[in-house]
């Protein structure tokens, strides 16, 4: 039997099905009275290297963690450590959202180890030292962290779900942007640079991590969600971009992106790779319309493209990295908010970081016409298949 979440084990952790329901408070007090976090609650400080602007955010707690993907070769009773999922037995914390698929259910809770929390304000600011060492430059880390777990079932995601379970799940993702963006009011503190935030309070971060060697801490499917005062680095690329190109980067790259590294196109989004390429096999997905800023703006077709395009790219990085001899390991970044119009990064691990790389000299062990030929070989193979879902 397919080890799962059932709905049973659900209702002792349900605190809401619908997170567009919750009143931002309750929102507030679901965090403040979840015992469990309590006991790994983060430092509460942000850096900043004065050498390129990035964003460090400090969360100790976050090395206790238990629980870790582990390589097949490791595995000493595999059927064992599939029963032992703590998602699956609900040992989580509590869901604020929930909505039913073909098979079992999509859900969405909070980070047991959370990068940020919405720190009261008395504790808002940490004290000048942290163990010892001078805040300098350091601001206050505020915000929230949750958990989009993509199916109840343990071996259900992205890359083997249909396609409507898919639309689903991008929805869900969606409102819960949407929440947070428009419905915070006062609760996060001042964020940096005003006009990156638009019309928002913070900054909605949206990630993927799947496999050990990228942080993927549990086998269980998830994706993860970070709302913040902090502004990660990324957000501050784009928006510098559309300031001194007059248009966002996803309309650039639609525009002068090579058109044999296209891959496939929706219709409302297209996969390719760019012409940049960091690392063998990196894909990009962009939504056409590039005057949409944010996942919860997109209409029903966008989203179903979207979704399509999570699926088609994901299932090929499941296929080809054991076939080049890779541990399944890979990261998807959604790049939202002014300046980037919407477009999603799926990004294998597939090489090796070097000394060049910490320099910002990159090698790329691949090319991209060989991979967007490997991506599409693999999209018409599996036609009769994608089409079915």
């Amino acid at each position: 039997m397919a080890q799962k979440l059932t709905y049973q084990t659900l209702e002792t952790i349900l605190q809401a099905v619908n997170v567009e329901s919750i009143p931002f408070p309750n929102l507030l007090e679901f965090f403040y009275k979840e015992k469990g976090i309590a006991e790994y609650i983060p430092d509460g400080i942000c850096q900043v290297d004065p050498r390129n602007g990035d964003r460090i955010v400090y969360s100790s707690a976050r090395a206790q963690r238990p629980h870790d993907n582990i390589p097949k070769s490791l595995e000493i009773n595999s059927e064992n450590l599939e029963k032992d999922c703590v998602i699956c037995k609900g040992l989580t914390t509590g869901v604020i959202d929930v909505a039913d698929l073909s098979e079992g259910f999509t859900f969405i809770n909070k980070n047991l180890f959370p990068i940020l929390f919405p720190f009261e304000e008395q504790k808002l600011y940490p004290p000048d030292l942290i163990g010892g060492v001078p805040r300098a430059h350091g601001k206050a880390a505020h915000g929230f962290h949750f958990l989009q777990w993509t199916s109840s079932y343990h071996d259900k995601d992205w890359h083997n779900m249909k396609q409507k379970d898919c639309v689903i799940v991008m929805n869900r993702l969606a409102a819960l942007e949407k929440k947070l963006l428009t419905d915070s009011g006062s609760v996060m503190p001042a964020t940096e640079l005003e006009g990156v935030r638009g019309d928002h309070r913070g900054f909605v971060s949206i990630v993927k991590n799947y496999g050990r060697l990228v942080g993927g801490s549990l086998a269980h499917g998830h994706q993860q969600i970070g709302f913040s005062n902090v502004i990660p680095r990324r957000f501050i690329d784009n928006w510098y971009f559309c300031q001194t190109h007059g248009l966002t980067f996803s309309a650039y790259l639609l525009e002068e992106n090579p058109s044999d590294l296209l891959i496939w196109d929706y219709g409302p989004a297209v996969l390719l790779v760019p012409y940049f390429i960091r690392r063998p096999y990196d894909i990009y997905l962009l939504v056409r319309d590039a005057s949409k800023q944010y996942l919860y703006e997109l209409d029903e077709n966008e989203t179903t493209a979207v979704a399509q395009g999570w699926h088609d790219a994901i299932s090929f990085l499941m296929y080809i990295m054991p076939k080049i001899g890779r541990e399944t390991a890979y990261n998807v970044i959604v790049n939202n908010g002014p300046g980037a119009g919407i477009y999603f990064e799926f990004l294998p691990y597939t090489q090796e970081t070097g000394g060049f790389e910490h320099l910002g000299l990159l090698l790329c062990q691949g090319n991209p016409r060989m991979v967007a030929e490997d991506v599409r070989d693999f999209l018409d193979i599996d036609t009769l298949n994608r089409t079915s879902i």
